[in-house]
């Protein structure tokens, strides 16, 4: 029974109480679906999903739902969110979780080179807020780098000077923010 009367406690403060709180921060609140992997493992994209999220939260531009809290939310709802890559299904997900935007997105491997495309939406009207898409050519580990940049990025803000200084500009192809409407 208290088992019981805490996850309600968890649940209502997620979906309900915490985004009241987070709006006077005048931060994105937000929840990271894991990567979907094309061509690598289910381990390597999950840590790379990871990876994401702290430097997400890093930028101290958003906060974000921790993948424990979304996990028992879900869990509760008797969602999965294997597979949930869609923008649709990713909306509803964002819906249960009470967040303003959702993350999601794939790395996949195609010979030789990496492919990064992580987007940002609204979940109140299901757009695309921004894209970034990246090639990357080297060692699977290289792309740690190129997560992270990619969080900057997906929320258009520049890294500070020297967060960066290994990242060889020739890899990265990131696209321009959706324009609105």
């Amino acid at each position: 029974m208290k088992k019981m009367i805490q996850r309600l406690f968890l649940t209502i403060f997620t979906i309900i109480l915490l985004p009241i709180g987070l709006i006077a921060q005048d931060k994105m609140f937000l929840s990271v679906l894991d990567l979907e992997g094309r061509g690598i493992s289910a381990l390597e994209a999950g840590s790379l999903t990871d990876r994401l999220r702290s430097e997400l939260s890093t930028t101290n531009a958003v906060t974000i739902v921790e993948r424990g809290q979304m996990q028992e939310v879900l869990d509760e709802q008797g969602f999965q969110q294997t597979g949930c890559v869609s923008s649709e299904c990713a909306v509803e997900v964002g819906k249960l979780l009470g967040v303003s935007h959702m993350v999601t997105g794939s790395i996949g491997k195609l010979g030789t080179t990496f492919t990064l495309d992580v987007r940002i939406f609204s979940v109140q009207d299901g757009g695309i807020v921004n894209t970034v898409s990246k090639s990357y050519q080297g060692p699977i580990d290289g792309l740690l780098t190129q997560i992270e940049m990619t969080a900057w990025e997906l929320i258009g803000l520049t890294p500070p000077a020297g967060r960066f200084p290994d990242a060889a500009p020739a890899q990265v192809a990131a696209s321009e923010p959706a324009k609105p409407e």
